[in-house]
C-alpha cells in the first residue's frame, strides 16, 4: 500500500511527465495507492496561488474533478489517530537536527498511522525519519524499491 506525496501527483498533473513516474504508476494496481488529505490541500494551495486567473481556475477544475473520484475512499485524513505519529516523527527531527518540511511531516504521519509506504520524487526527509519511502526515479527494475 502507497501514499503519493505532492510531488507524485504534480508530477502527473504535468503537461509531460517524467516517463519513468509514468511507467512505476502503471505497474502499480490503483487500489493499493493513497492520498492524504494534507496533500490535496497542498495541490489547492499551490493551484490558488496561481497567478494566471484562467489557469488557475482550470487547475482548480482539475484538482476537483480528477483526482477525488480517482481516490474514492483512498483520500485519508489527518485525524487523531495521526497526532500521535506526527508528534514523534517531528521530535525525532529536531532532535537530530534533521531539516524537514511541515508538510512532509503530515504525509509522513499518515504514512506511518495506516502501515503506508510513501511514493515521493524526494524522498531524503522521509529516508531521515525512518519511514518507509521510494521514488519512482530510482526504483529497481523488478518492481517497487523501498528504503
Amino acid at each position: 500500500m502507497i501514499l503519493l506525496d505532492i510531488s507524485i501527483i504534480s508530477e502527473l498533473l504535468r503537461n509531460t511527465p517524467a516517463p519513468k513516474v509514468i511507467e512505476w504508476m502503471d505497474a502499480q494496481p490503483l487500489e493499493t495507492m493513497y492520498i492524504s488529505a494534507t496533500t490535496m490541500a497542498e495541490l489547492q494551495l499551490g493551484m490558488a496561488l496561481v497567478e494566471d486567473e484562467d489557469r488557475r481556475n482550470k487547475g482548480l477544475k482539475d484538482l476537483e474533478q480528477r483526482l477525488p473520484p480517482l481516490f474514492i475512499g483512498r483520500i485519508l485524513p489527518f485525524d487523531q489517530s495521526c497526532i500521535g505519529a506526527f508528534g514523534a516523527l517531528v521530535a525525532k527531527a529536531i532532535q537530530r537536527g534533521t531539516p524537514l518540511r511541515e508538510s512532509d511531516a503530515f504525509v509522513a504521519a499518515v504514512a506511518v498511522t495506516h502501515g503506508l509506504v510513501v511514493a515521493s520524487l524526494h524522498i531524503d526527509s522521509f529516508k531521515a525519519l525512518g519511514v518507509s519511502s521510494v521514488s519512482p526515479l530510482i526504483v529497481a527494475k523488478a518492481g517497487t524499491a523501498k528504503s
